[in-house]
């Protein structure tokens, strides 16, 4: 296996349906906790979306590692209680950060030598909810939102960038409203010692939070 010291990070996104295709036999990629997890959830495609984001974390860990996504063990802890869930980490290469994310029929996944995080979220086309923006933004980026031609999809662009940020470790879904970031512009921006690479902006949009840049690209990319 390769070491994780000059491996710099990989980022992923594919359509759930993709995915799932791609993986063959899916349940025998992944451990019983996490087919345990997918079989508590009542909806057919909530199944599939969070069976794809567990298959493509392991596809996208293991083209940086240089394995096979079948060598691979998806693990998840929570400090707060026993159950499985919270951040991943790979048994086989825990100094290797580990993200997904899923959204209505896509999934998302970033793997980095170092904490990363990933969010997706779908563009659905609903008016936005001023009370949830005004919840999760700072009011300068309030200000900008009710400057934006597309409020709502300057919105799900900041919350997905937040998202990413919380999942680094760098603050709580509680904490949202405190995170001041960029609004405006196609350049990905920088909050403190983390780069914000985002990707997107028609079916979903998505962002990657790492120490160095990280480039989403879809699954089927060269």
């Amino acid at each position: 296996m390769r070491g994780t010291g000059a491996m710099g990070g990989m980022a992923l996104a594919a359509r759930t349906g993709e995915v799932l295709a791609a993986a063959g036999d899916v349940r025998a990629l992944l451990t019983r906790a996490e087919t345990d997890r997918a079989d508590a959830l009542r909806s057919a495609a909530d199944r599939d979306d969070f069976l794809a984001a567990h298959v493509l974390v392991r596809l996208c860990a293991g083209r940086l590692l240089g394995r096979p996504a079948q060598s691979l063990t998806v693990v998840q802890s929570c400090g707060r209680c026993d159950r499985p869930h919270g951040r991943p980490r790979l048994v086989e290469a825990p100094a290797l950060g580990v993200s997904f994310a899923h959204t209505r029929g896509w999934v998302a996944a970033a793997a980095a030598d170092g904490p990363v995080g990933v969010d997706v979220e779908a563009c659905d086309g609903v008016p936005l909810d001023w009370r949830l923006a005004e919840s999760a933004c700072s009011e300068r980026e309030l200000a900008a939102l009710r400057r934006h031609p597309n409020p709502r999809l300057a919105f799900l662009r900041q919350w997905v960038r937040k998202e990413s940020l919380v999942k680094v470790g760098v603050a709580s879904l509680d904490e949202l409203g405190r995170l001041d970031l960029p609004v405006y512009g196609d350049d990905a921006p920088r909050w403190r010692d983390w780069q914000l690479a985002d990707w997107g902006g028609g079916e979903v949009v998505g962002c990657v939070a790492a120490r160095e840049r990280v480039r989403l690209r879809l699954l089927d990319d060269p």
